[in-house]
């Protein structure tokens, strides 16, 4: 997805068939808003600086959350295998998001883990769910990993572009970064707070299953 940076700029676009489709499957209930694609790769041009579009990782946002609730609509209608197939869509979707991106498509990508987690803990707790159905949560939780998002990798990249050391995250660094770039580049401090709590969310999830 190497031209993402550009099609996220593009306002009034045309759509053809298969597009349509698929969105119209999404619309009647026959496939999720979420993707299965293992892996993502946004195609950052981060020699952009701050001119480096973000505007993926909002839509990105919006998309997960609509998968949330798309998978409570498919629990209300007794289709649990179809709330399992849309929440591990949208675990795998929601990593992705940070991949190869900033801090703020690293907070992005969880507080769509987050909001996923929860809605994988309410299941457990609400509804008896088959052996196989608890197997595919559980595999793709533990796809997860230690921490669900690579926060190392994206400070990495973020302080490269700003020519910092990677591992320099002092205050004192962060009210140096240039105004135009804070709106896009989250405090350190929130940062760590931010990753404590998927973290602990990680953990309550996992001994649920």
């Amino acid at each position: 997805m190497r031209y993402w940076s550009a099609f996220s700029e593009v306002q009034d676009s045309g759509i053809t068939n298969p597009p349509a489709k698929e969105l119209n499957a999404i619309l009647d209930g026959t496939a999720p808003y979420a993707t299965s694609v293992p892996n993502c790769d946004w195609g950052l041009d981060y020699g952009l600086g701050q001119d480096l579009p973000v505007e993926y990782a909002r839509k990105a946002f919006v998309l997960g959350r609509l998968n949330v609730l798309y998978a409570f609509h498919l629990l209300k209608t007794g289709d649990k295998d179809g709330a399992v197939r849309a929440l591990t869509a949208g675990l795998r979707f929601s990593r992705a998001v940070a991949n190869g991106g900033s801090r703020f498509a690293t907070l992005i990508a969880k507080d769509l883990l987050v909001s996923h987690l929860r809605a994988v803990s309410d299941t457990l707790r609400l509804e008896p769910l088959s052996a196989t159905e608890r197997t595919r949560l559980q595999q793709a939780v533990t796809g997860l990993g230690s921490h669900g998002v690579d926060w190392q990798s994206a400070m990495k990249q973020e302080m490269g572009v700003l020519n910092k050391p990677p591992w320099q995250e002092s205050v004192s660094l962060y009210a140096s970064v240039p105004q135009p770039l804070r709106d896009v580049i989250p405090n350190p401090k929130e940062v760590l707070e931010q990753k404590q709590e998927l973290d602990e969310k990680l953990m309550q999830t996992r001994a649920l299953l």
